[in-house]
């Protein structure tokens, strides 16, 4: 099973990548496409006066995966696929422009959390992984250390939601969206002092074994 550990391992020494690089960068045009999709047009109705970088990452990654013919970020990285792409990406841009290595890793941690769902019946495992992958790059981008690193997985798996049955509907790339959005909060809030538990994936009663059981 994947660990809490192994997950944080990934924040030890964060580096740029060509392949992070190439993501954030299929993920900015995939967001600049979708921005005038129904659905974000909705979320703007809905919260038009917040600027904030957790909303901002909710509405980027929504438009990514609304924009017509999101099949622009398939493939962006080895690890990821086009839900994971812009969970990840969005929550890194949102707190900061030189982003590639806190993507990179969230991106890996993502893949390590999707491993660890295979069972994961009912679930979308890309949504709720790429909340996992999107809190350490988050954190990372705020320069957390690991005590506050592993509350903001511990504050993203709490949240961590998304439906398979949501496929092919408006709330698909709202739910992405909003795993982007909480992982952003996740990282805030842990750098505010606020606490999860110490093994939030692997611990009894924790991230793993209830999305797979």
């Amino acid at each position: 099973m994947t660990t809490t550990d192994q997950i944080l391992a990934l924040a030890a020494h964060p580096a740029p990548t060509a392949e992070a690089d190439a993501s954030l960068a299929r993920f900015a045009e995939a967001a600049a496409a979708g921005m005038n999709s129904h659905v974000v047009r909705a979320l703007r109705t809905l919260r038009p006066a917040d600027d904030s970088p957790a909303w901002r990452a909710w509405l980027s990654a929504t438009a990514a995966l609304a924009a017509p013919g999101g099949a622009v970020l398939g493939g962006a990285a080895p690890a990821a696929g086009p839900v994971v792409t812009p969970v990840v990406c969005a929550a890194a841009a949102a707190l900061g422009d030189d982003c590639s290595a806190a993507a990179a890793a969230g991106l890996q941690a993502a893949a390590l959390a999707e491993a660890g769902l295979a069972t994961a019946a009912g679930w979308s495992v890309p949504v709720v992984s790429a909340a996992i992958g999107a809190g350490l790059a988050a954190g990372l981008m705020l320069g957390l250390g690991e005590a506050k690193l592993r509350s903001t997985l511990g504050i993203c798996a709490t949240q961590a939601a998304g439906l398979r049955a949501a496929a092919g509907t408006d709330a698909a790339p709202l739910q992405a969206g909003k795993a982007a959005f909480n992982a952003v909060e996740a990282a805030q809030l842990a750098r505010l002092g606020f606490t999860s538990s110490r093994e939030p994936l692997d611990g009894r009663r924790a991230f793993f074994p209830l999305l797979s059981s």
